[in-house]
């Protein structure tokens, strides 16, 4: 094993290099960006979602529908993919929207909530405006779903989610196309077991979906939560606050660092270690942008210089997502990610993150 970060305890790696393509959307001249819900079931199957789109804006595009299958080995290997129906359908009709899969969670009693991000690609092919966002339940490990109901009043989407004490908690950037005092990002929860959200606090980023974007969530371990924004006038430093213990109160905004850049970043902790992955920025040099990059951090809040894990070789990647995955007593984080193989088309790549005792 290589590492690339270490704690007492543990070494961590991510396999293999370059990735695995999961996805090969070059042989169909297909590709896709937005939509990498992954969930593990409650009966250890792990499902992943990804878009398959259409050519316009050279790959960049929300025209098109989800796919998804299934593991019943922890992810090593999957089904034959099949479109998701509900966004299928969607795409079906012809009346200039779509539906992605954002994201994806298991609740405590087992139920399934797939998120939904609702776009409208009726004048271009890039997602916006946004429509009021969805979501899907399942109680059978999703085999079948529920008819989606509507997330909450605010046009929008959600960036993530997180099972916190039972509770379902929604990072949401909130008020696309609304008046600029309603562009907030808004944490929602729901108690019963994703049958309704209601707003539980308004998360005190700058205001504006257009000045901050992108979110990612994770919980520290004295019960903190914390929550990431991206600032495109500065890809070295995301935003941050934290809430105390039981989500009572936020701290002030605060940036942390990071040396080659982040952008669209998935924050996940592991065995006393903080991860985020994304894409090495969008506004500097040619061979430094553009990157699937993975920074390190023994608090989630002082990082590393960070490694990029697959260059870019055409156009735009890099959207991604990770999930904890549990099997055969060994746990692991599979992080999903799109990678550009002609222009923006992309690929579907996996790769693998182990943690490994330290002897000693």
């Amino acid at each position: 094993m290589n590492p690339i970060f270490k704690t007492d305890k543990y070494a961590f790696s991510l396999s293999p290099e370059g990735g695995i393509k999961f996805v090969d959307h070059e042989k169909n001249n297909r590709g896709g960006h937005f939509g990498h819900a992954m969930v593990q079931c409650a009966n250890g199957d792990v499902l992943c979602f990804y878009p398959n789109c259409n050519t316009d804006n050279g790959g960049h595009s929300g025209r098109g529908w989800m796919e998804w299958c299934r593991s019943t080995d922890g992810g090593e290997t999957f089904s034959t993919p099949e479109p998701f129906p509900y966004s299928k359908q969607l795409y079906d009709l012809n009346i200039g929207t779509t539906s992605i899969n954002e994201k994806a969670v298991c609740t405590p009693n087992g139920t399934l909530l797939l998120f939904n991000l609702i776009c409208d690609v009726s004048q271009s092919a890039l997602w916006e405006p946004y429509w009021r966002p969805t979501y899907l339940r399942s109680t059978d490990n999703g085999h079948t779903w529920e008819r989606a109901r509507i997330f909450c009043r605010w046009r929008g989407r959600i960036y993530d989610t997180q099972v916190i004490d039972g509770k379902i908690y929604v990072l949401m950037a909130c008020g696309w196309n609304e008046p600029a005092k309603e562009n907030k990002f808004r944490l929602y929860v729901s108690e019963d077991d994703g049958l309704r959200f209601t707003e539980y606090a308004v998360v005190p980023f700058k205001q504006g979906t257009e000045t901050r974007y992108y979110g990612t969530m994770e919980q520290l371990p004295d019960g903190r939560l914390i929550v990431y924004t991206y600032n495109p006038d500065d890809e070295f430093n995301l935003d941050y606050v934290i809430a105390e213990p039981g989500l009572k109160g936020w701290s002030e905004v605060k940036q942390a660092h990071f040396a080659k850049r982040i952008r669209n970043p998935q924050l996940v902790a592991y065995q006393g270690g903080y991860f985020i992955f994304g894409r090495s920025g969008s506004f500097g040099a040619p061979s430094e942008m553009g990157n699937v990059i993975c920074y390190a951090s023994p608090d989630g809040i002082h990082w590393d210089e960070g490694r990029y894990i697959a260059m870019r070789t055409a156009g735009i990647g890099a959207y991604s997502n990770t999930l904890r995955v549990t099997h055969g007593g060994r746990e692991r984080i599979l992080y999903q990610t799109s990678h550009a193989y002609r222009l923006n088309q992309t690929n579907i790549l996996h790769f693998w993150l182990d943690a490994e005792q330290v002897d000693g």
